[in-house]
């Protein structure tokens, strides 16, 4: 019965394993990055937009580079206009958010806000004609904050900070869980080898 579901499932287990300590490294990096933003939000905001800074820049870089490379586009298009368009974007995109920081923690709240609104106002859309009470008072919730955020962006900005360092410590808290059941398996003598 080698190749059984749950032999199968073990091997994949197994697999992960073998990198059990990078599972506790982001554990503890999850929980760092939430005690952080929770005790020091202007820190931690600080750190969420040079994050997204760097992402924006790796992404525009690149964009850039594979532009000027030739190489088509996922479609296999050759055109590559939109390749050109999308790096400069990004790339000038993670230059403000460097630039101009507090203009852009202010602009990411309201788009939070804007974007919770949105979706907000479509679920009561989709109460209204599910019925569906529930998903009226979760739309109407929705909407509320987000238009809090947008006419509020400065506590708005300490609500979002301390979401994200809350989500942060649960997922860092998960993380480590998952990595000492990883490296349980991995320090198994009697485990079938990986």
């Amino acid at each position: 019965m080698s190749g059984s579901m749950p032999e199968g499932r073990f091997a994949v287990v197994r697999m992960l394993a073998q990198g059990w300590w990078l599972f506790l490294l982001r554990g503890v990096a999850g929980i760092l990055f939430g005690l952080l933003a929770l005790v020091a939000p202007g820190l931690g905001l600080a750190f969420v937009l040079g994050f997204l800074a760097a992402f924006l820049l790796v992404e525009g870089i690149a964009t850039l580079l594979q532009a000027a490379r030739g190489t088509p586009d996922p479609v296999g298009n050759r055109s590559r206009t939109w390749l050109w368009i999308d790096g400069i974007a990004s790339t000038l995109a993670g230059v403000g958010v460097l630039v101009m920081p507090g203009v852009s923690a202010v602009l990411l709240v309201v788009m939070v806000g804007a974007w919770a609104a949105i979706v907000g106002a479509m679920r009561l859309v989709m109460a209204f004609r599910a019925g569906d009470v529930l998903m009226g008072l979760l739309g109407a919730l929705a909407v509320f904050v987000g238009a809090w955020m947008v006419v509020a962006p400065g506590p708005g900005m300490l609500a979002l900070v301390w979401l994200v360092g809350l989500q942060a410590l649960v997922t860092g808290g998960l993380f480590l869980a998952i990595g000492w059941r990883l490296r349980r398996i991995a320090k198994d003598p009697h485990g079938p080898a990986p």
